[in-house]
């Protein structure tokens, strides 16, 4: 995600933290291009105070950043595989120590401490009502956190869902407030906003890289793609999480990381199987209608 002064942010994979010698591992840093040299400069980083202990789990900051204004400043939110979110202010991400944030949500999933089919994955989003509420929200896998709670809540949540925050200022100070709880996902990605209507979808895939009885020989096609299931769009009111439609059986296959688009009225994704589907109102404005593209 980039600024408005053209300073680029990102999640970094898993490593040591040690900024002393150049190494910004399970951390956000901050890049910009030298307008002579054309070369990237570190011009900002943060570092979690439990990143040692997010390296030794596999728990990395691996999502991509949502950059927005708010009451005239600039503000960053981010998030990673541990399943908390780090609320910035891009003038300095992490404060004069580099690792104090504005705002660190509790867990809002990953009790397991699972590094692989838990956590936040995909990239957040970020909308403004016409009241002028900021609103943040974030894809998760796996159950809810038991601790966890929003005051609406649309369901238990054991495969994913997405969670809904606002940005507040309480006297003087930015936090991240939950505000709702989606439906049960399997395997939540990221989700586009459009007209008040969240447009989330469960991926359907088999995430797990390890499993008891055999550890990592598990993440193997021939464990994985058999027993991903399929791809299930949701569109949610954007105020409550409330679900408004879903596509039912419509995709028959699953969908890896390649994430929605909306165009025009319509929603399309994508299925590992190699088709397109292509959702949108019909023509009486009361029922939506499918296409399925070819390969």
């Amino acid at each position: 995600a980039i600024d408005s002064k053209g300073v680029m942010y990102t999640g970094t994979g898993d490593g040591r933290w040690d900024p002393e010698n150049g190494i910004y591992g399970n951390g956000i840093i901050g890049v910009k291009q030298d307008p002579v040299t054309k070369a990237g400069k570190l011009v900002d980083y943060y570092g979690p105070t439990n990143a040692e202990w997010l390296w030794k789990r596999d728990l990395d900051m691996q999502v991509t950043c949502a950059i927005f204004k708010y009451k005239g400043k600039e503000l960053m939110v981010d998030a990673g595989k541990e399943c908390v979110m780090y609320l910035m202010d891009t003038d300095s991400i992490g404060g004069d120590d580099h690792r104090t944030p504005l705002h660190r949500t509790p867990l809002y999933c990953n009790e397991e401490v699972n590094f692989a089919s838990a956590g936040v994955w995909g990239s957040l989003a970020t909308w403004e009502d016409s009241k002028g509420t900021r609103w943040v929200l974030s894809p998760f896998w796996g159950p809810k956190h038991s601790k966890f709670t929003a005051p609406i809540q649309n369901g238990v949540v054991k495969k994913g869902a997405i969670v809904a925050f606002k940005v507040e200022d309480k006297a003087g100070k930015y936090t991240l407030t939950p505000a709702w709880i989606s439906r049960d996902m399997d395997r939540a990605e990221p989700p586009v906003i459009a007209n008040g209507v969240i447009f989330a979808y469960g991926s359907g895939e088999d995430t797990d890289q390890a499993a008891y009885d055999i550890g990592l020989a598990y993440n193997r096609q021939e464990n994985r793609i058999k027993n991903s299931t399929k791809a299930v769009l949701y569109a949610l009111d954007a105020q409550t999480g409330k679900e408004l439609w879903n596509s039912g059986n419509a995709i028959a296959s699953w969908n890896h990381w390649s994430g929605l688009s909306v165009a025009n009225g319509r929603v399309y994704i994508s299925t590992f199987d190699g088709y397109q589907y292509c959702f949108g109102i019909a023509a009486s404005g009361t029922a939506q209608s499918a296409a399925k593209g070819g390969r």
